[in-house]
């Protein structure tokens, strides 16, 4: 059993005995340091209070409850700890110390940070949100929905229309203006082409590789012409951050095509006016369509959706440690 000064009560022993969590305590309590007393005499009287309000819960559970809220503690401290040493905590490290199972962008808020994560999902979910207020002001009468993780191929959102019947699907790709928008990405829209019939791909960037492949769209044209561009960015010196950084996207990207060399999949490249105007007239076209940031700022001014607009302007512009909102969540993408 733990050595400790900390009087932990017989409860929480006999949980750390059966489960053998004794390393777990041990790090737990040295993370919770000088006040692990306090943390632990808390954890009881919470503890309590749940079983008392909550006649679900067993009394017999009382020592699990308290090493979990300890455990929180504990992770809530470790993140902390790391942050002001600039590292970066994972679920695994978590996992490993504490013995708690938690999303991290959660944790990170609770311990008054931000998670990368999180700022990720704010840009994906503004932008979400922008999105959807365009579709609905372009066509009412339809519905959306978001595919479920884990179905098969999942696009960011599935546009359903009736009378007449016709589907879309949607990928939104929210992020600063001058990133390139890749051959990864053009290749994951011909996936859902060849799903769903139409992929409309949304960006924020304004920079797209799409004006390299004209409007006939050939998966082994672009994996083929795609990891000879990126061998060309990857062989070249690198002498600031920002060079170091485009060859480490460069060999991702490579590495990304070059697993997809079997995919064999043609379809045509439309613009946005000509998908808008096969949709009203009952049926959507059966290609790509990319609409890259500025265009899409400029459909939601058009729409009188100002504050839309200004949402997507923030998610091309701003770096991720400014971007924030009031109104949009960001510890979990929507869906």
């Amino acid at each position: 059993m733990v050595r400790s000064t900390v009087k932990i009560g017989n409860e929480l022993r006999n949980h750390v005995k059966r489960y053998t969590l004794n390393e777990k305590l041990h790090s737990i309590l040295s993370l919770l340091g000088q006040d692990g007393q306090e943390i632990v005499d808390w954890a009881y009287s919470e503890a309590n209070r749940q079983i008392t309000e909550d006649s679900s819960i067993k009394k017999s559970n009382l020592g699990a409850i308290v090493f979990d809220l300890i455990g929180y503690e504990a992770a809530v401290i470790l993140v902390k700890m790391n942050h002001s040493r600039g590292r970066i905590t994972t679920k695994a490290e978590i996992k490993a110390k504490t013995g708690q199972h938690v999303e991290m962008p959660v944790l990170y808020r609770d311990a008054g940070l931000r998670h990368p994560q999180e700022a990720r999902n704010l840009r994906h979910n503004m932008f979400h949100e922008s999105f959807l207020s365009l579709i609905m002001h372009l066509f009412p009468d339809v519905t959306t929905s978001v595919p479920t993780t884990g179905e098969g191929l999942t696009p960011d959102l599935m546009v359903h229309h009736q009378n007449p019947d016709w589907t879309i699907s949607v990928e939104y790709k929210g992020y600063r203006s001058l990133t390139l928008l890749s051959e990864s990405e053009l290749l994951k829209a011909m996936r859902y082409q060849a799903a769903y019939g139409t992929a409309w791909l949304v960006t924020t960037t304004t920079k797209s590789v799409q004006s390299l492949y004209g409007k006939k769209l050939n998966a082994q044209d672009i994996i083929e012409r795609g990891v000879a561009r990126l061998k060309t960015i990857y062989r070249r010196r690198a002498y600031t951050s920002e060079q170091r950084e485009n060859r480490g996207i460069a060999k991702k990207g490579i590495s990304h095509l070059e697993k997809q060399v079997d995919l064999d999949l043609k379809c045509g490249l439309f613009t946005v006016q000509e998908l808008l105007e096969s949709m009203r007239n009952g049926k959507p076209v059966k290609g790509v369509i990319v609409t890259t940031g500025f265009e899409f700022v400029d459909m939601l001014k058009e729409a009188g959706l100002e504050q839309e607009a200004e949402a997507v302007l923030r998610v091309m512009k701003l770096p991720t440690i400014a971007l924030h909102s009031d109104t949009v969540t960001s510890v979990r993408l929507i869906g």
